[in-house]
């Protein structure tokens, strides 16, 4: 069942409209995270859920009810909030900070109870600022600031806890203890967090919402939401999309600037075990037209040369390189200005991606060494390759310079 619940809304700061028609239902004890590019509005959608802003057109519910119906003490039993900003103008205590979480079950004049002091010290050791009860908030780095706020808001014990940018200006320890954190407090407590790094979101939030100049661009898994297409058309970054080898969620590397146009350079790579894969990755990134193979389709270098749109030749896992392989990849050579041999295992079965080399008419170069599984061959060959006039480069950046 839903317990919050955005219908329809348009929010704005003066003429300025942000979010257009906007509509959101979050379901109890669900972690969701809502990311976009700067400036999309995930802020102004968080505020409109906090009665910081209210909306110009259209509602939210809490719980089923409007958020105007709720006094300011029943809203604060209810929903729980912090901010992005960590700093604070008063040099309190981190205990009377996150005592102040108890206010709303507090009188006007009525001391704490010894219940609301238990209430106190176990949102404390929960977030692990137990042992900085008596330091001064001001004193503390942003990560403890953080949980010291974060325990002040579990100490009002609510069923609701929106976050904006919780992790912000942490390092990666203090972001993934933060998210730990929040993931633990579910499904008791529904928490709704602004996020920036798509892969903690992936890790961490059962349901995504992608949102985009104030519109809702997709909502759903991580695995729905975070495809490249979607996050290019959003971010306008493209991405290689696999799942994380632990967790099975989407896990995400940028490109980096490859781009696809081919310069006057057309290498063949020949490679292996993974060694292909950088100078894949430097070539394109310089122009060069690449191709490569023969490889294995389990080797890492085939994903890199197929996530890059290089061409190549491939063989099935396992197996060897069959006479027709070869005929094709004398044809890539053919169609280059220059063959790379990269270092890399070579045992009978790859032996013929060597053994091609020596009929090449064109410059060779050769970077790294190759490790020897063909009783002695592959070094025999390749100490007649650099007889017959094959280059070596003891770096990529001396490999690109003799190349360019």
């Amino acid at each position: 069942m839903s317990c919050i619940d955005v219908r329809g809304i348009t929010v704005g700061y003066g003429e300025h409209t942000v979010i257009r028609d906007l509509s959101l239902s979050v379901e109890r004890g669900e972690f969701v995270g809502i990311l976009g590019p700067n400036g999309c509005g995930k802020t102004t959608l968080l505020r409109s859920m906090t009665r910081i802003l209210k909306p110009d057109a259209g509602t939210v519910l809490i719980e089923g009810k409007e958020l105007g119906s709720y006094d300011a003490k029943e809203f604060a039993k209810l929903v729980g909030c912090v901010n992005q900003a960590t700093d604070t103008a008063f040099s309190f205590q981190v205990k009377d900070i996150v005592m102040m979480g108890r206010h709303p079950y507090a009188g006007e004049l009525r001391p704490l109870t010894e219940e609301d002091l238990k209430i106190v010290d176990e949102a404390m050791r929960f977030t692990q600022v137990n042992h900085l009860k008596d330091r001064l908030i001001t004193e503390l780095s942003g990560g403890e600031r953080q949980r010291v706020l974060i325990s002040k808001t579990i100490a009002q014990q609510p069923k609701i806890l929106l976050l904006d940018e919780p992790t912000n200006h942490l390092d990666v320890c203090h972001q993934i203890e933060i998210l730990q954190m929040l993931k633990s407090l579910t499904p008791e407590i529904t928490v709704v967090c602004v996020l920036h790094d798509l892969n903690l979101a992936s890790t961490f939030c059962d349901r995504l919402v992608l949102m985009d100049k104030g519109c809702i661009k997709a909502a759903g898994t991580p695995s729905e939401v975070l495809t490249p297409k979607m996050v290019y058309d959003t971010f306008s970054v493209r991405m290689i999309i696999s799942p994380h080898p632990l967790t099975g969620k989407p896990y995400l590397v940028p490109e980096y600037g490859v781009f696809s146009n081919p310069g006057s350079k057309r290498i063949h790579v020949i490679s292996g075990g993974g060694s292909g894969t950088e100078l894949f990755y430097a070539f394109v990134l310089r122009g060069f037209a690449v191709s490569a193979g023969v490889l294995s389709l389990n080797d890492s270098d085939a994903a890199a040369a197929q996530t890059l749109g290089i061409r190549g030749v491939f063989e099935p896992p396992f197996a060897a390189v069959s006479s027709e392989s070869a005929a094709k990849m004398r044809e890539l050579i053919d169609d280059s200005d220059a063959v790379v041999l990269a270092g890399m295992p070579v045992g009978p079965g790859n032996l013929e991606n060597l053994s091609v080399l020596l009929d090449v008419k064109k410059p060779v170069y050769i970077l790294g060494s190759v490790t020897d599984f063909a009783g002695g061959r592959a070094k025999t060959l390749c100490d007649e390759l650099v007889r017959s006039g094959a280059k070596t480069a003891e770096s990529l950046p001396e490999l690109v310079k003799m190349i360019q």
